[in-house]
């Protein structure tokens, strides 16, 4: 599935916490910006999908001296770049506000949730690497069009 996605809620925890589940189980959560994302549109079977949501969470890293930071290179990082654009990692005075996520769409694959094992579970993540922003490809097909319609070359003269 690739959509439009919108975050309707994000929450950042900065620090790892057992988190338990109601089958009894438990497990350490890292530090995350948690969100609960709505598919606005899907773009490929329109109307399919289309107001479902679920949550995902978009994971601090640990860097070369061992303490969670926001990495650009990962799922997290990823959604920076969308939202805030690629300087935000050179600003040494770049803040992150998780509000300045809610409202924030952008297009993605949807895919379904697995383990580390590729056993299927319940939910479904944001692949991270699909993530761009809401009419980046739009565009380009636009342009690509434009110039086409633009190429005088098969007219005869």
């Amino acid at each position: 599935l690739a959509a439009r996605l919108r975050i309707i809620e994000a929450e950042l925890s900065t620090e790892e916490k057992e988190v338990n589940l109601d089958n009894g189980r438990s497990f350490i959560a890292e530090p995350n910006l948690n969100c609960k994302i709505e598919v606005t549109k899907n773009l490929v079977n329109p109307g399919v999908d289309e107001g479902v949501t679920f949550f995902d969470r978009f994971k601090l890293k640990k860097d070369d001296d061992g303490e969670w930071a926001f990495l650009k290179y990962s799922k997290l990082g990823n959604l920076i770049v969308v939202r805030y654009g690629e300087e935000w990692f050179e600003d040494p005075n770049a803040e992150f506000e998780e509000g300045d996520f809610e409202g924030f769409e952008f297009v993605a694959k949807v895919e379904p949730k697995t383990d580390s094992k590729g056993k299927l579970l319940t939910g479904s993540v944001v692949d991270w690497k699909s993530m761009r922003l809401v009419g980046e490809a739009e565009e380009k097909k636009a342009s690509a069009e434009k110039e086409e319609d633009n190429d005088f070359s098969d007219i005869p003269f």
